[in-house]
């Protein structure tokens, strides 16, 4: 009986252990994905950036030609400038909230990762201390089915006429 209860600890140990591994697997898979996500927001990211001053470009070069077609001097014209001045304002407003929204998203991944990690070494505590517990927990039962390991036993031993318990 008491080889079975001590398997049982082992087992149940190992399975703890095992257990804590594989959820720090998971939390250092999610840590990896919102690295990959943090890497693939920069890149989209640049690519918005590039559209925008792509499209403003486009609206300052349909200004020029306008002011062309028009016979007007488009940095005298006021109000070709003011076209042009209205959609570099819109211009830089979206480059900072976009900027923002960009610093802002990526933080919420790096604090998601250190939750990752977090959550990953909290795991193998845990699998280390049930496992030290289970250990535990069968050397305490086994000591108390066992003879000679548990609490003393009490005899009496006769010396002539005194007695002794021993």
């Amino acid at each position: 009986m008491s080889w079975w209860m001590v398997a049982g600890a082992v087992v149940s140990a190992y399975g703890s252990m095992q257990a804590g591994k594989a959820q720090r697997a998971e939390a250092r898979a999610r840590a990896l994905q919102l690295e990959e996500q943090k890497k693939d927001a920069i890149v989209q990211t640049m690519q918005e950036h590039n559209i925008r001053l792509a499209n403003f470009r486009t609206l300052k070069g349909t200004n020029d030609a306008l002011s062309g077609v028009m016979g007007r001097d488009s940095g005298s014209d006021r109000s070709l400038k003011a076209i042009r001045d209205k959609a570099r304002t819109e211009l830089d407003t979206e480059i900072s909230r976009a900027r923002f929204q960009f610093v802002s998203e990526q933080s919420q991944r790096s604090m998601g990762i250190q939750l990752a990690e977090m959550q990953g070494k909290n795991a193998m505590r845990a699998a280390r201390i049930n496992a030290v517990s289970s250990l535990l927990s069968a050397g305490n039962a086994y000591s108390k089915i066992t003879p000679g390991t548990g609490t003393p036993s009490m005899r009496s031993v006769g010396y002539g006429s005194r007695s002794y318990i021993t």
